[in-house]
């Protein structure tokens, strides 16, 4: 190790002691951090190739963008890192503890390594993680588009700035995250906790906030546009629903609303004015419909399965596509479904 690095990692141990823990960008090729404890360290864009970091502990430490190429992390404690677009290429995995650790489809590893094998977490556009621990996360700028994070735990996670458009979030834990201007455009959101969430500037259009929990929420400058919420969401109390946010509740009047490929499944929606909405590709299963006015209404692809229609006006509605099993109606809107099923 040459003298610049010994310099560096005595700036670092020194700093560290003091209660230093970000060393974004520090330069410590060929270092030996052999047995050292950097538990929450912040090593972003970190120049650790060729280093000796066996049995270090580096638990929920941010590697992301780090050069780890050809280091020595022979039975070195990694569990929750986040390693995303870090370069592990060459590196000795043997008996290294991965648990949790975050990567993306940019993060590089040795030949043959299975991160999935390790128990590593993947993250990006599309991932599946219902239930999923993520905690106390540092995820600012994450790719999240589509992502199922249904049921799982972020609260006190950084989401700053990060992609959940059309992310599924129902039931997820959210308090106290750091959502500022995340986008959440058309995100499910029904019965998710936000308690003490900071989501100013963020853009929720479209976003389904039914059941959620916004009660001690920052909403300063966040992008409400035509989001959808319940009698049962809970705002702050100082919070009054500007006139482009939706109640979905029985006799809404919601004429011409737009809810393509919105999460509705099992609502009370009886008597509701849906006249001329476009509800393609909507999950409306098990929702009551009952004596709902969905006049010109675009159903095209919709999951009506087990909702209950008796009475509900549905002239001129689109049905190409939809799920009809087991929907309960009326005698002659039953055989007006029949033949659309049949063509």
């Amino acid at each position: 190790m040459d003298s610049d690095a010994s310099r560096q990692l005595k700036h670092l141990w020194c700093a560290f002691i003091d209660g230093e823990r970000d060393f974004s960008g520090i330069d410590l090729a060929g270092a030996d951090l052999h047995h050292w404890q950097l538990t929450q360290v912040v090593l972003w864009g970190a120049n650790l190739r060729g280093a000796n970091l066996a049995q270090a502990h580096f638990r929920y430490a941010v590697l992301t963008e780090a050069c780890l190429h050809n280091a020595n992390l022979v039975q070195a404690d990694l569990r929750g890192a986040d390693l995303r677009d870090a370069v592990l290429t060459g590196a000795i995995l043997s008996h290294t503890r991965l648990g949790g650790a975050v990567y993306n489809q940019r993060t590089q590893f040795p030949v043959g390594f299975s991160p999935i094998q390790a128990g590593m977490v993947p993250l990006g556009p599309g991932v599946t993680l219902p239930a999923q621990d993520l905690r106390h996360r540092d995820f600012s700028g994450a790719d999240l588009t589509a992502a199922n994070l249904s049921g799982a735990l972020l609260a006190k996670s950084c989401l700053f700035g990060a992609g959940l458009q059309s992310a599924n979030l129902l039931s997820t834990l959210l308090g106290d995250c750091d959502l500022r201007y995340t986008d959440l455009r058309q995100a499910t959101l029904m019965q998710a906790d936000l308690r003490g969430a900071n989501l100013s500037y963020a853009n929720l259009e479209r976003a389904n906030l039914v059941g959620a929990n916004l009660s001690t929420c920052r909403l300063v400058g966040t992008h409400l546009h035509h989001a959808l919420y319940s009698k049962t969401t809970q705002f702050p109390a100082d919070f009054q629903p500007p006139p482009t946010l939706h109640c979905l509740e029985p006799e809404a009047m919601l004429v011409g609303v737009v809810l393509s490929g919105v999460q509705l499944m099992g609502l009370d929606l009886r008597g509701a004015t849906l006249a001329e909405a476009d509800l393609s590709q909507a999950n409306l299963g098990d929702a009551n419909l009952s004596g709902a006015n969905l006049t010109g209404a675009n159903l095209t692809g919709a999951n009506l399965a087990g909702a209950n229609l008796l009475g509900a006006t549905l002239t001129k509605a689109t049905l190409t596509g939809a799920n009809l099993r087991a929907t309960q109606c009326d005698p002659d809107l039953q055989q007006r479904l029949r033949c659309e099923v049949l063509g």
